[in-house]
């Protein structure tokens, strides 16, 4: 069984979650499955799988919308204005990473941070094949360094 049906049937068979399917599409950003898939995919961004709760707060934040992307990968390439970058911090972020904490997809360090545990790493891998699936989230998450370091997440959150 791959991560994905894993993740699917682990919501299937919640049984406090209720899953019916409406006329209307909700939004991916209000979707469970999409946030816990996300973060797995944010954190296989830095180094070690393993990021601080702030610097995952300005990956979820740049990767909300095109223009948050523009600006976010802008800042990468060096035509940095620090004016245009706020940072906002999302609540859903904490309750998605307490999700993936319950659902041993992400595990705290001894240092306070957030790193892939095994599931996370299988279900980042397996998005990644999946051509169909976070199709612009992953065009966006290409374009970034392979591995981000902390010092240069840091700058955005810093006034110089």
């Amino acid at each position: 069984m791959s991560a994905i049906e894993a993740l699917e049937e682990l919501f299937a068979s919640s049984p406090g979650a209720v899953f019916t399917r409406r006329n209307e599409a909700i939004p991916g950003d209000l979707r469970i499955t999409w946030r816990l898939s996300l973060l797995c995919l944010l954190l296989q961004r830095f180094r070690g799988n393993t990021a601080t709760l702030e610097h995952l707060h300005i990956l979820w934040w740049a990767i909300r919308s095109e223009e948050t992307q523009r600006l976010f990968i802008r800042w990468f390439d060096g035509d940095k204005r620090p004016d245009e970058l706020i940072v906002r911090f999302d609540p859903s972020l904490s309750v998605t990473v307490d999700l993936a904490l319950g659902s041993k997809l992400v595990a705290l360090t001894s240092t306070g941070s957030i790193g892939l545990e095994s599931a996370g790493v299988s279900l980042a891998a397996d998005l990644w094949t999946e051509t169909e699936l976070l199709r612009e989230e992953k065009t966006f998450l290409a374009k970034l360094p392979r591995k981000m370091t902390q010092r240069s997440l840091k700058e955005l959150t810093e006034w110089k």
